[in-house]
C-alpha cells in the first residue's frame, strides 16, 4: 500500500503536480470515508492498496503530531479545542485538498490560501481553510456534500482504476533507488548462487572421494585376479605339458609295436622302397583233399560248355616226406626279378604236373572268384633275418597286413570300391605284399574290369608262384581273358 503523503512527496520531488481528475477523485474519496467514520484526516492515514482500493486509518489523538501543517489555528491558542472537533477535522481535510490540488505544502496556520486554488472545488477547499472558525464549514458531512455537488463520485470500477494507476505510477522508487535496489537484489541472488555452488562443490568432492575409493577397490581386485591367474597358469601349463608328452610317448610305443595303424596318405615317402620286414616262419597247412574237392566240385556257370562236358578232377593226396629225406633249401631274399622268374617256372611246372589243367578252364570267373575267396590266405616265405631290423619297416608291414584284412572284409561284404582302396593303400605301404595283388584281382573281377584283374593276378603269381591257390588263380585268369576277348569281339 502507498499513502497520500508518499504520493505528494514524490510528486513535489519530481516538480510535478497531480492531474486534476486524479487529485479530485482522491480528495472526494478521502472526505467521504472520513465523514462516514468521523475520522480526522492526515496524509499518512489515507492509503491506496494494490487493487486500487482507498482506505482511511484511524487517528490517534494522543500520538505525537507527525504533520503539524494539518493543525487548525485555534489549536495553537490557550483555549485549544479537541483535535476531533468537527471544525478542526474540516480544516485538516482542507489541508489535504489544498496539497492534492496545488501540489504544494499547505500555508502555515492562520494564513489564508492564495490564488493558487482555482475552480469550484478550490472554492470549497478555501472555505474549509478559513482562519476564522465561524466562516469554516461546520463538519465533514457538510464538506462531503459540498464536494459531491462539484465532483460526483465515479462508478466504483472507474474510481478503482484511477487510484490503481496513481498508485502504480508513484509506487516505483526513483531511478537511483531503483538501481540500488536492483543491485542489492542481484547481490542477494549472487549470495544464493554462491551458497548453491558451495553445496554443489561439496557434493562433487564427495562423489570424487567415492570414485577414488571405487577405483582403489577395483585395482585391488584386479591385482588379486592377476595373481590368481598367474598361479592358475603356473599350475595348468606344466600339467598340459606332462599330458602332451605322455600322449606322445603312448602313441610312439603303439606305433613301434605295430598296435597303431597309420593311414596310407600319412605314410612317409621312403617307406615304399623299404625291404619287407622279417616275419616268423609259418608252416603252410595243406587243406584236406575232401574240402578241395568239394570246393572244386562247385557247379560251373550255365554259359560254360566245356565245364558241363568234362568232370572236375580231384587232386591226389600228397605223400608225406620224411624230414630227413629232403633238407630244407636255403631261403633267398625275394626280389621282383626272382619273383617274376619263379612265377614263370612255377607256371610251367604246374602245367607239366597237372595234365588236367585245361579241364579247369571250364570253371567260370564267378566260381573261381568264390573259390579264391574261400581259400586260406597264403603266407609268403619270410626273408632272411637281418642283423639290424628297421622298426619303421616292421610298422609299415603290419599296417599293410591290416589294410589287406580290411580289404578282404570289404570283399566278403560285396563292397568292391572299399576293397580296392584298402588293397591300394597296402601296396603303397609295402609294394611287394602279394596278397594285396590277389585282392586287387578279385575286386577288379567283381567290377567287371577283366584286364586289370588279369594284371593283378599275374603280379600275385609272380610274387607267389607256389601258393596253394595258384592253380585256381590261373584258371580265373584264363576265364577272365576269354571273357575279355568275347566282349571285344562283340
Amino acid at each position: 500500500m502507498i499513502s497520500t503523503h508518499e504520493i505528494l512527496e514524490k510528486s513535489r520531488a519530481a516538480g510535478q503536480r497531480l492531474p486534476y481528475n486524479e487529485a479530485a477523485v482522491l480528495f472526494a474519496g478521502a472526505v467521504r470515508l472520513a465523514a462516514a467514520s468521523d475520522s480526522t484526516l492526515r496524509g499518512r492515514l489515507v492509503r491506496i492498496d494494490d487493487a486500487g482500493g482507498l482506505h482511511v486509518e484511524g487517528f490517534d489523538e494522543q500520538a505525537p503530531e507527525a504533520e503539524p501543517a494539518y493543525l487548525a489555528p485555534e489549536l495553537l491558542s490557550a483555549n485549544a479545542p479537541d483535535k476531533n472537533d468537527p471544525k478542526v477535522q474540516v480544516y485538516a481535510a482542507g489541508v489535504l485538498g489544498y496539497e492534492l490540488l496545488t501540489g504544494r505544502l499547505a500555508p502555515p496556520p492562520g494564513q489564508a490560501p492564495g490564488p493558487e486554488l482555482t475552480g469550484p472545488l478550490g472554492d470549497v477547499v478555501r472555505r474549509a481553510l478559513a482562519v476564522d472558525r465561524r466562516e469554516r464549514i461546520e463538519d465533514l458531512r457538510e464538506l462531503h456534500e459540498a464536494v459531491e455537488e462539484i465532483q460526483p463520485r465515479p462508478p466504483a470500477e472507474g474510481e478503482r482504476n484511477i487510484l490503481s494507476a496513481l498508485r502504480n505510477r508513484f509506487s516505483r522508487p526513483p531511478p537511483e533507488k531503483e538501481a540500488l535496489a536492483k543491485l542489492i537484489d542481484k547481490l542477494h541472488q549472487l549470495e544464493v548462487q554462491v551458497a548453491q555452488l558451495g553445496k554443489a562443490q561439496a557434493r562433487l568432492e564427495a562423489s570424487q572421494r567415492e570414485s577414488s575409493e571405487t577405483i582403489e577397490r577395483f585395482e585391488v581386485g584386479q591385482t588379486r585376479v592377476d595373481r590368481a591367474g598367474r598361479r592358475r597358469q603356473s599350475v595348468v601349463a606344466p600339467a598340459m605339458a606332462v599330458a602332451a608328452f605322455t600322449a606322445a610317448a603312448i602313441l610312439a610305443a603303439a606305433w613301434a609295436f605295430g598296435l597303431l595303424a597309420i593311414p596310407a596318405r600319412l605314410a612317409p615317402p621312403f617307406a615304399t622302397n623299404a625291404p619287407p620286414p622279417p616275419a616268423r616262419e609259418q608252416t603252410e597247412v595243406t587243406p584236406p583233399a575232401r574240402d578241395a574237392g568239394v570246393a572244386e566240385a562247385k557247379p560251373a556257370p550255365a554259359g560254360s560248355k566245356r565245364a558241363a562236358a568234362e568232370p572236375t578232377p580231384v587232386p591226389a593226396e600228397p605223400k608225406p616226406v620224411p624230414p630227413e629225406a629232403t633238407p630244407p633249401p636255403e631261403a633267398k631274399p625275394v626280389t621282383p626279378a626272382t619273383a617274376e622268374a619263379g612265377a614263370d617256372e612255377g607256371s610251367e611246372a604246374a602245367a607239366a604236373d597237372n595234365p588236367n589243367a585245361d579241364a579247369g578252364l571250364a570253371v567260370g570267373s564267378d566260381a573261381g572268384t568264390a573259390q579264391l575267396a574261400a581259400a586260406p590266405t597264403p603266407v609268403s616265405a619270410p626273408p632272411p633275418p637281418r642283423r639290424q631290423a628297421s622298426s619303421r619297416a616292421a610298422m609299415l608291414h603290419a599296417l599293410a597286413l591290416s589294410q589287406v584284412r580290411r580289404g578282404e572284409d570289404a570283399l566278403e561284404q560285396g563292397n568292391a570300391d572299399e576293397a580296392l582302396a584298402s588293397f591300394r593303400a597296402a601296396l603303397e605301404n609295402e609294394p611287394t605284399i602279394a596278397v594285396a595283388f590277389r585282392g586287387l584281382g578279385m575286386a577288379y573281377a567283381m567290377q567287371g574290369h577283366d584286364s586289370e584283374a588279369v594284371q593283378a593276378y599275374d603280379k600275385y603269381l609272380r610274387l607267389m608262384p607256389n601258393a596253394l591257390d595258384a592253380p585256381g588263380i590261373r584258371r580265373s585268369m584264363l576265364d577272365l581273358k576269354a571273357r575279355a576277348n568275347a566282349g571285344a569281339k562283340k
